[in-house]
């Protein structure tokens, strides 16, 4: 079954991308990596936005990184257009798509217009980094401002409303505000799907990704 996976939040979505695309490939999957947002573009990226040619090297390949170059960083790639996605989406076994962007933070509390979930989306993964616990909320969280004016109008029974200070240790409870916004978010835009949600921790120079059990908390929430 044709898998379309979109990844979001922050700490190691790419890196995630990375790591899925190889495990789909060593199972003899054709495997297309690209964004609706902006993405780091490897050595190779085919940023041709030919259909023909991304279509070539999945034939031949196996893999392929495909988007548009980003005139205002030629490192990066922005979105290919939805028709050559959707055209790409018949050669491709597993469509893996970074659908946010964090600007290298850690966590980020999404604005209005995020994430961007392309609408074929099967799977959806949120990650959300956990090294910079303890550190200062204005220094590791993404779109901070959004999360005080936000937080000051959100109220439920696990997570009153309350001011977030910007010097204010970054703890559980933020990450668990963090994750209620990604799931309002969702639901606007009507993704009302299944969220595998990561924690992500450093360890060295490398990532290491585990499953968060969410469904609990909200069962105790809800009941």
């Amino acid at each position: 079954m044709k898998k379309i996976i979109s990844v979001i939040g922050a700490g190691g979505k790419t890196t995630l991308i990375h790591r899925l695309a190889e495990e789909y490939q060593r199972k003899g999957n054709a495997v297309l990596v690209t964004t609706t947002t902006h993405m780091f573009a490897e050595p190779g990226t085919d940023l041709s936005c030919d259909a023909f040619s991304i279509r070539e090297k999945l034939q031949r390949d196996h893999y392929c990184m495909a988007g548009i170059q980003c005139s205002e960083n030629p490192q990066k790639m922005q979105a290919l257009p939805e028709h050559t996605l959707r055209e790409l989406l018949h050669y491709a076994d597993i469509v893996l798509i970074e659908a946010d962007g964090a600007k290298h933070h850690s966590l980020k509390y999404p604005s209005g217009a995020e994430p961007v979930i392309f609408s074929g989306t099967t799977d959806l993964y949120l990650v959300l980094g956990t090294w910079d616990i303890g550190k200062p909320c204005k220094k590791v969280i993404f779109r901070f401002d959004e999360m005080q004016k936000e937080e000051l109008i959100r109220d439920d029974m696990e997570l009153p409303k309350r001011k977030i200070l910007p010097e204010e240790a970054v703890t559980e409870e933020h990450i668990r505000r963090i994750l209620r916004a990604y799931r309002y978010r969702l639901k606007e835009i009507g993704y009302n799907e299944k969220i595998t949600c990561l924690f992500s921790k450093q360890d060295g120079e490398n990532i290491r990704f585990c499953q968060a059990d969410t469904d609990r908390s909200d069962r105790q929430r809800h009941s």
